[in-house]
């Protein structure tokens, strides 16, 4: 059978046909995933060179003085801490690059190189990679509770 032209017959045929832009069904625009996929790969290398700049500061740059080694502790939490939610970032936007590689049936070898160097930067940060992403240990959290402030983010200030 030949191929059929398209222009050779009328646009509002092809509209009429079931199954064609169904209102309320899920269509894959594949082309725009991985465009999508590209920018958050982008982010990430981005993430990944910041990496270079998350240096746990050194114990002689607090000086010597007593009020300078009480608050090393609490830089070196801070920092910690830091690296911390900067790993949860790290796979969080590798685990969506991975789902819309999937979507948009794109599988390379660019996803193994990209976990290769995230590994090394939880290897670096002394931080344990997690599967969680979502949360945190609430064993590790503050015992008191502190009341939710309204932003952007909680207009209502609802924790």
């Amino acid at each position: 059978m030949p191929p059929v032209n398209a222009n050779s017959v009328p646009f509002q045929t092809y509209n009429s046909w079931p199954g064609i832009d169904d209102p309320g069904k899920l269509r894959v625009n594949t082309p725009q995933i991985r465009v999508a996929a590209k920018r958050l790969e982008a982010h990430l290398e981005d993430l990944l060179a910041a990496t270079e700049k998350l240096n746990r500061p050194e114990p002689v740059a607090f000086g010597q003085w007593d009020a300078a080694l009480s608050f090393q502790p609490s830089v070196e939490a801070g920092h910690q801490s830091l690296a911390d939610q900067h790993s949860r970032v790290l796979h969080a936007l590798m685990s969506t690059i991975k789902k819309l590689h999937r979507a948009a049936n794109v599988y390379d070898a660019n996803e193994v190189d990209l976990e290769r160097r995230i590994a090394a930067v939880d290897k670096r940060l002394s931080v344990q990679p997690t599967a969680d992403l979502g949360g945190h240990d609430p064993s590790s959290a503050p015992s008191r509770q502190v009341p939710a402030v309204p932003n952007s983010l909680n207009p209502d200030g609802r924790n």
